[in-house]
């Protein structure tokens, strides 16, 4: 059955980081229909995702492997004949640094992530979609890219904004094969990737936030939840911000 013909609520899934944070609301979202097959990476030992919802299926994948991700987009589609739909959302967590005390390896190790593994799932999932004439990619960005960005953290905003072009090269040379790439840009979010970030400022970000409060996972997945549905067929390019208004 390819993508024109299968009924919308009919999709597999692959949600990339997904075990937590955001990626793990992504996984609890698109899980919750359970015509949906969602199956997400995870990196180490913690593989919770989805819980123990019976549609889902976590995958160990190292992300800074090629050989790895291949193999984990071949097996989906040996098992299911298809894939629908493609969330680039991992990311590894990261240290504050000044940038004159930066070092390269700081950069590449969120590049290899954020912009080699999502250019390799990419790839491999396009090739699938190509002949279905069918197939959706989300990338995950940041708000941080819209706007001047805050300070020691030049490594996560260059990763980043090299994402927001892949994106956008894509929407322009796959949107012909009926292959959307739309991305999803959040706020400052309380989860493990803001770890660095002192409570205190937290706090302060929220209260000073337009609506009284930080940008929360469900807030971005349910953005995400939309892309994935037939609602936003003709979406393509996009980056949506999911801030609630503000510009930090």
């Amino acid at each position: 059955m390819n993508g024109r013909t299968a009924k919308m609520s009919e999709k597999v899934m692959l949600i990339t980081g997904g075990s937590r944070g955001l990626g793990k609301k992504i996984v609890e979202r698109l899980s919750a229909n359970k015509a949906n097959k969602v199956y997400y990476t995870f990196a180490h030992a913690e593989k919770d995702g989805g819980g123990d919802a019976e549609n889902t299926t976590a995958v160990r994948c190292d992300q800074n492997d090629e050989r790895q991700i291949i193999d984990c987009v071949s097996n989906i589609m040996r098992t299911d004949g298809r894939l629908d739909v493609l969330v680039n959302n991992a990311c590894p967590p990261f240290r504050s640094c000044d940038f004159l005390l930066s070092e390269w390896k700081m950069f590449q190790d969120l590049i290899d992530v954020n912009v080699r593994g999502a250019y390799i799932f990419s790839r491999e999932a396009a090739r699938i979609m190509k002949p279905q004439e069918h197939g959706k990619i989300i990338n995950i960005l940041t708000s941080y890219i819209l706007n001047i960005p805050p300070e020691k953290i030049p490594h996560y905003i260059t990763a980043k904004y090299a994402l927001w072009g892949l994106s956008k090269a894509l929407a322009s040379e796959l949107g012909r094969f009926g292959i959307t790439v739309n991305m999803v840009s959040p706020g400052l979010m309380d989860t493990d990737l803001s770890g660095y970030l002192p409570r205190r400022y937290l706090e302060a970000c929220a209260a000073r936030h337009p609506m009284k409060r930080l940008t929360t996972t469900d807030d971005a997945a349910k953005v995400v939840e939309f892309l994935v549905s037939g609602m936003s067929e003709f979406l393509n390019g996009v980056n949506i911000p999911v801030n609630g208004g503000d510009n930090f």
